[in-house]
C-alpha cells in the first residue's frame, strides 16, 4: 500500500515537473519571439470595437502588447473599451479629438515597446494568424522595413464584399514608389513596420488627412516593401455620404504629399491623377456636378485614360442624389 502511495506521489511530482518545464518552455519561446506593438486608434466605433479587440486577443502569435487610444469618441466606445481593458489587461488611453495621425503618433512615441509596430482601425479586425505570418516574414526578410497583405472588404454587417476581388491582382513586393505615387496601387491597411523605421524617417504628418499615402511614399522612396500574398484582415468599406464629403480633404492631403517629390519624373502626372480622381468621384452626383467640372481642367492631361472617359459619361448620364 505504501509502495502504491509512493508511486502516486512520484507520478504527481513528475506531472508537476513536466508542467513546470512546459510553462518554462513557453516563457523562453515568448522571450525569443520579438514583441509586436499593436495600436488601435478608436473613434466612434462602439458597434465594432469589441470585434476588433477580440480579433487581436485571439491571435495565434502571443508576444504582443495592445495599445488602444480613443480619440475623443462621442458614442459609448469609452465604456466598452474600459470593460474590455478590465477583461484583457491592455493599455488604454482616452484623449480629446486630434485626428488619426496624432493618435497613431502617440501610440508609436509614448507607448510602443515592440520590435514591430502594427495598427488596426477600431472598425476593422484581423485573421487569427495575421501577426504570426507577418513576424515570420519580416524575421526572414531583414531588408524590408515593412510588409502588407490582402484585406477582405466587408460591409457594416461584416459581410464580405466580393466585387473588390480584381484589385488584388496588382499587389506585389519590391520597389513600389511609382505605383503608389500614381495611385496605381493603394496598399491595404494590414501594414506591419519595423519600429526603427519611424526613428529613421519620422512619424506621421499630423497636418494630413491621408496619413497612410504620405508615409508609404516616404518609406517606398528609400526602401522596397514586402508583400504576403494572403488575406490578413477585414477592412470595413464605407460608401456613405460622410466619406464622400471627406474626399476633398483626402485629395488635398494627396496634393500636399506629392509636393514633397517635385523632382520626380511623374510629379505632374501624379497631380493630374488627384484631379482625375476628384472628377470621377463627383461626376455621378447631382449636387456635385459643379465640383466635378472644377476639376476637369486639371485632369485634362489624362484625357486618354479610360477613367476620364467614364467620368465624362457619368457627368451627363448619372444623377445620383
Amino acid at each position: 500500500m505504501e509502495e502504491a502511495e509512493d508511486i502516486i506521489h512520484i507520478g504527481k511530482d513528475f506531472q508537476k515537473s513536466m508542467e513546470e518545464v512546459e510553462n518554462n518552455h513557453m516563457e523562453v519561446t515568448l522571450n525569443h519571439e520579438p514583441k509586436v506593438s499593436i495600436i488601435v486608434p478608436s473613434y466612434n466605433h462602439d458597434k465594432y470595437i469589441t470585434q476588433c479587440i477580440e480579433s487581436i486577443v485571439g491571435q495565434s502569435y502571443k508576444n504582443w502588447e495592445l495599445i488602444v487610444i480613443d480619440d475623443g469618441s462621442s458614442d459609448s466606445s469609452k465604456e466598452i473599451i474600459e470593460a474590455l481593458q478590465k477583461k484583457y489587461g491592455f493599455i488604454s488611453c482616452f484623449k480629446k479629438n486630434q485626428g488619426i495621425s496624432a493618435t497613431l503618433n502617440l501610440g508609436i512615441v509614448k507607448y510602443s515597446k515592440g520590435k514591430y509596430i502594427t495598427f488596426c482601425a477600431s472598425d476593422d479586425f484581423w485573421t487569427t494568424d495575421k501577426l504570426e505570418k507577418q513576424v515570420a516574414f519580416l524575421e526572414q526578410n531583414q531588408f524590408y522595413p515593412m510588409c502588407y497583405g490582402k484585406n477582405y472588404f466587408i460591409d457594416k454587417n461584416s459581410n464580405i464584399i466580393d466585387y473588390q476581388e480584381p484589385i488584388e491582382k496588382i499587389f506585389k513586393k519590391g520597389d513600389l514608389f511609382s505605383e503608389i505615387f500614381l495611385f496605381k496601387i493603394h496598399l491595404p491597411v494590414t501594414y506591419m513596420f519595423r519600429a526603427d523605421i519611424f526613428k529613421e524617417i519620422g512619424v506621421y504628418n499630423e497636418s494630413l488627412a491621408a496619413e497612410d499615402y504620405e508615409m508609404n511614399l516616404r518609406i517606398s522612396h528609400k526602401y522596397s516593401i514586402g508583400y504576403i500574398d494572403e488575406f490578413l484582415g477585414y477592412y470595413r468599406y464605407d460608401d456613405s455620404v460622410i466619406k464622400l464629403k471627406r474626399f476633398d480633404k483626402i485629395s488635398d492631403s494627396h496634393l500636399k504629399s506629392i509636393e514633397s517629390f517635385k523632382e520626380h519624373r511623374h510629379y505632374t502626372k501624379a497631380k493630374a491623377m488627384v484631379f482625375l480622381r476628384r472628377f470621377d468621384t463627383f461626376s455621378g452626383y447631382k449636387k456635385l456636378k459643379i465640383k466635378a467640372l472644377k476639376n476637369i481642367y486639371f485632369a485634362l492631361p489624362l484625357w486618354y485614360k479610360r477613367r476620364f472617359v467614364f467620368a465624362l459619361i457619368k457627368l451627363f448620364i448619372f444623377w445620383k442624389v
